[in-house]
């Protein structure tokens, strides 16, 4: 679409000015670049090869000041927007950058664009995609030295962020520039920054040699050549932290009693050790140094296990702490301490306390002497005992007693409900008769048992628990795949469309089901029974197929948990399986079977052997007893004495009939009045 809207005087646009004024070498006429482009789609270049937009790129700057001083210049109207402009006004001129873009895009040569990428015009995030050479000439490498001697060397990561930001701030702020000062690159090389800039922005950088930073000053100079390598130690980690860490290493070890397995962290600022580190230059609370240390003991002690057996002890006396989130890492290092030493800080509260309610469990000792929470809070034990289960020794007081503990811990105990062996509440024989028949005919007969005890309401599923929480010696590993296909397990099925999709309903699902299933073998249940628990109750309310009992009908639930051998269809192996199956068995439909089976729910797990419910049969009196009571009875008779002290006078013979009778003619006259029925003859 030609440009509308000409101005007075301007020169016609379209291929036929185009051609004469190309033929008449004047250039104050427009080439008609853009009708050009419209017609053909060529682009219009000029005899050197350039995109001519009538703005000819590294002409005469005379001329080109000209062109954009004339006003009625007929080339403008060539550069007008290819839209009409609203209400008839002029659109923007295009400017030179963007003349040298396009220029690049269509024609692939750098022309002037790569001077301006030279100087730096397009730098920063809003230069040309992909212009930008990090090794170009564009690029400035420095060095900057005095970073380790300022108190920032200190913080985490060795003070490089705090710097750069300063060197980014204040080079915009010096060079007075509104353009981001931005740096591309760093590392750290021995005592030196090496920081990799744009050529502009490292300009204004350079201007901050002799700037105070930190403490300390800066000395920044221009590196020629390539960025110095970045130094790789052990770990990823530099060899200023690697000589950190082997600082820290050594004060732990000053202060690690091997005999008491005590850590003692007491007093920390007055270490000359970590004094001379610097920690303690700008008066900082302790958290970074906490932090520091307790990384380095992970490091020392690799396991939780390694943790209990060394450190039992430590002591944080003396450092000035008035919360212990400044000390969080401490029980995240060690969380199953026993004694720990919070004396002479400044806890004031309970507040301050707070963040370890739920930590240290195993915490036996807690020394907070000389603490502000002593006076501002003397009732402060009683409530520190009830968030440390353990704790027997606060403050040197004792809080608890072992003993205690011990009741505290065995009545938290999860109490096992007591096993009395089965209860098999039978009606008429039909529980233990459907038992009878259906193990046999599941391990033979599958398609005939559902036909006869299932119909085209009753349920079937499959729940597999391939997690063995009970290890023994009779565990196996087996495969679950033919069954695990099948699984409606809960925990691990918690799709509802799934869960539906693996609940079978109807004899022929269930027989398609059964069918897929491993063969299976039970023991005999009338040779093995020991291998069995079962369980059998009445219910009511179940359905009634007939429809004529709006209340329901009686039934029975049945539980069955025992073992089973299979086979697997594919790789035809063994495995011994444990499983639990509940039926609930109902009156069947009229012309049916007379039981059905509602629902049959079946659990699959690895084996393990079920445990012995038989209960002792209870004690009934033999003879012996039988013997007793006639002889405590013959002695009344012979005695008049009563039951109870004829029974003290045999069992103080040794029931010696003769002796005792003997022993009561000794002791007659010493027998009180109520040792006799009666007065004696």
């Amino acid at each position: 679409m030609a440009p509308s809207g000409p101005r007075k005087g301007s020169a016609p646009s379209g291929p036929r000015n185009s051609r004469g004024s190309a033929a008449g070498g004047t250039k104050g006429v427009s080439r008609g670049g853009i009708s050009k482009r419209r017609g053909n789609n060529a682009a219009k270049v000029d005899r050197d090869g350039d995109l001519d937009m009538d703005a000819p790129v590294g002409g005469n700057r005379s001329s080109r000041k000209a062109k954009r001083g004339d006003h009625h210049d007929s080339s403008s109207s060539a550069l007008r927007s290819n839209r009409p402009a609203a209400n008839g006004s002029r659109a923007p001129r295009p400017t030179m950058k963007a003349q040298q873009i396009i220029q690049r895009v269509i024609t692939g040569t750098t022309g002037s664009l790569s001077s301006r990428l030279e100087s730096g015009m397009s730098g920063g995030p809003r230069g040309y995609k992909g212009a930008h050479n990090v090794n170009s000439s564009d690029t400035m490498i420095l060095q900057v030295e005095g970073l380790n001697s300022s108190r920032a060397a200190n913080n985490e990561g060795g003070g490089l962020k705090e710097l750069l930001t300063f060197l980014e701030r204040k080079g915009q702020t010096v060079g007075k520039t509104t353009r981001q000062i931005r740096v591309k690159k760093s590392h750290i090389n021995g005592d030196f920054v090496y920081i990799t800039t744009s050529r502009e922005d490292g300009e204004e950088i350079l201007k901050l040699n002799g700037f105070s930073f930190a403490g300390a000053i800066l000395g920044i100079t221009k590196v020629t050549g390539e960025l110095p390598p970045a130094p790789v130690a052990e770990n990823g980690m530099s060899s200023t932290a690697l000589e950190i860490k082997e600082k820290l290493r050594h004060v732990l070890s000053t202060r690690y009693d091997t005999t008491a397995k005590l850590l003692n962290l007491s007093a920390l600022g007055e270490d000359p050790g970590l004094n001379q580190m610097g920690f303690f230059n700008s008066g900082s609370k302790p958290e970074k140094l906490f932090r520091a240390l307790m990384a380095v003991c992970d490091g020392l002690f690799k396991t939780a296990q390694d943790k209990r057996d060394h450190v039992v002890s430590i002591s944080l006396a003396g450092n000035n702490i008035d919360d212990v989130l400044q000390i969080m890492s401490l029980t995240d290092t060690f969380p199953d301490l026993l004694n720990l030493d919070l004396s002479r800080n400044q806890f004031k509260d309970l507040r301050s306390l707070q963040k370890w309610r739920y930590r240290l469990q195993k915490l036996q000792t807690l020394l907070l002497n000389d603490n502000p929470i002593e006076i501002a809070n003397p009732d402060y034990k009683s409530e520190l005992t009830t968030w440390f289960p353990r704790l027997q020794n606060l403050s040197g007081i004792q809080v608890r007693t072992p003993e205690q503990i011990a009741a505290m811990e065995a009545a938290s105990m999860p109490t096992p409900i007591p096993q009395h062996g089965a209860d098999f509440r039978d009606i008429n024989g039909i529980g233990e008769a459907f038992i009878r028949e259906f193990l046999p005919m599941y391990d033979t007969d599958r398609s005939g048992l559902a036909s006869k005890y299932y119909d085209n309401e009753s349920t079937f599923s499959i729940a597999v628990n391939n997690v063995n929480s009970r290890q023994s010696a009779h565990t196996q590993p087996v495969g679950w795949g033919a069954y695990i296909k099948f699984s409606r397990n809960h925990v691990k099925i918690t799709h509802t469309s799934t869960r539906l999709q693996r609940l079978f309903t109807g004899t022929q699902l269930i027989q398609g089901v059964w069918q897929q299933l491993p063969l299976t073998r039970h023991p005999d249940l009338a040779s093995e029974f020991n291998k069995y628990i079962i369980d059998c109750h009445p219910v009511h309310g179940l359905g009634d197929p007939t429809g004529q009992n709006p209340a329901g009908v009686d039934g029975m639930i049945i539980t069955i948990h025992g073992e089973f051998d299979d086979q697997e269809p594919v790789t035809m192996k063994t495995a011994k399986r444990s499983f639990s199956r509940t039926f609930v068995l109902g009156p069947g439909a009229p012309g049916r079977n007379p039981i059905r089976v509602i629902s049959d729910m079946l659990s699959v797990r690895a084996f393990n052997p079920l445990p012995s419910l038989i209960p002792e049969p209870a004690s009934q009196p033999n003879a012996d007893m039988q013997q007793q009571q006639q002889m405590v009875i013959e002695l009344c008779s012979r005695t008049g004495m009563t039951p109870e002290y004829s029974k003290l006078c045999l069992e103080g013979a040794s029931w010696n009939f003769d002796q005792a009778l003997v022993s009561f003619n000794e002791k007659r006259a010493q027998l009180p009045a109520e040792a006799f029925v009666a007065a004696p003859q």
